[in-house]
């Protein structure tokens, strides 16, 4: 038994721990990480082979890359070029920076050591690695760079302006076409209501890749707040996303408004179960006839979420109800002055 103890401690010990590249980064992370950002052209891609062959067969796959600078987006330094020393994680493998490409790189100094130098001939210069591996790396296009470079320039200023600017500084990056900026500028600004950019979170909601950002910025807001907006956010319930149907049906459900009743209604038909647990959760709003059958019907649904959000919309009504073994409800006694017509 004390050796099984010891040898699985061993295992723990020598166990590595589990890479960073494998986390996903956001924009944000990435410009605050990094030492020195640059938009940039890929120049040259060179194999590293060491100065000596080996005397036995070795996969050697490190990588050195030339890029020229044509902006310097974020750092103290202004080098006309960089070299970027591929991280080892990524070992024969060139993707990170393909030849001639632009690209938005995100570096940090690369100490090497002078054996290493020595190994591979390279001269004792300034080295830089990608922070996040290969997600330190944006491929752009001639027409998208501005937007980049201004983008990255726009959420520097936001992170250092003073607390009563910074809201309409994060707001700015959402009229940029800029997927990693945005979700980085609504992520900044969510836990504090900022009325000003109602329409441009709501644009943001009817995007698959941003709706759930956008939404718990929405939450914040007082319900009332969104009535004017009540028919763009009615269309979004609609949408063919289930996560934009989904987000909208949150933000509508407080609203009393009967055309916030029937889409709620009718969502509680949808073919998938989020929408209609949302819907259902949604009704505990609404405690009339029609409300209270639709309700019920849902406790009887096929997916265990739907039947969960029915139940505790009722149990907020007044209901006493009992859960099954085989995982349904049973409605034990009812508020008076509830039910079906």
């Amino acid at each position: 038994m004390k050796r099984f103890l010891l040898i699985a401690l061993s295992a723990l010990l020598i166990a590595p721990a589990a890479p960073a590249f494998e986390r996903v980064y956001s924009l944000g992370d990435k410009i605050n990480g990094a030492k020195l950002v640059v938009l940039a052209r890929v120049v040259e891609t060179r194999e590293l082979l060491p100065a000596k062959p080996p005397a036995t067969e070795e996969i050697v796959g490190d990588y050195l890359y030339r890029l020229e600078v044509r902006e310097v987006l974020k750092g103290k330094e202004r080098p006309r070029e960089v070299l970027v020393v591929q991280s080892p994680e990524y070992r024969a493998d060139k993707r990170c920076y393909p030849t001639d490409s632009l690209v938005v790189a995100f570096l940090n100094p690369q100490k090497l050591s002078g054996r290493f130098l020595a190994k591979y001939r390279l001269g004792k210069q300034a080295y830089y690695e990608n922070f996040a591996q290969r997600q330190g790396t944006v491929i752009v296009s001639d027409s998208s760079a501005p937007l980049y470079a201004r983008g990255i320039a726009l959420y520097a200023d936001a992170k250092k302006a003073k607390a009563r600017q910074r809201m309409a500084k994060w707001a700015a990056l959402l009229d940029l076409n800029v997927m990693d900026l945005k979700e980085s500028a609504l992520s900044e600004m969510m836990g504090t209501p900022y009325y000003p950019a109602k329409d441009a979170f709501i644009k943001c909601l009817a995007d698959d890749n941003l709706t759930g950002y956008a939404c718990k910025n929405l939450a914040l807001f007082e319900p009332d707040s969104l009535a004017d907006r009540l028919d763009l956010l009615l269309l979004l319930a609609r949408k063919d996303s289930r996560r934009v149907r989904v987000n909208a049906l949150k933000l509508i459900a407080p609203l009393r408004d009967d055309r916030v009743f029937k889409q709620l209604q009718r969502a509680m038909k949808d073919d998938q179960f989020e929408v209609r647990a949302t819907a259902a959760a949604g009704l505990e709003h609404w405690n009339d006839k029609k409300a209270v059958k639709s309700l019920k019907k849902a406790l009887g649904d096929e997916d265990d979420f739907v039947r969960n959000a029915a139940c505790e919309a009722l149990t907020k009504q007044g209901f006493k109800i009992e859960k099954k073994d085989d995982g349904y409800y049973k409605i034990v006694s009812e508020p008076r002055g509830k039910g079906t017509p």
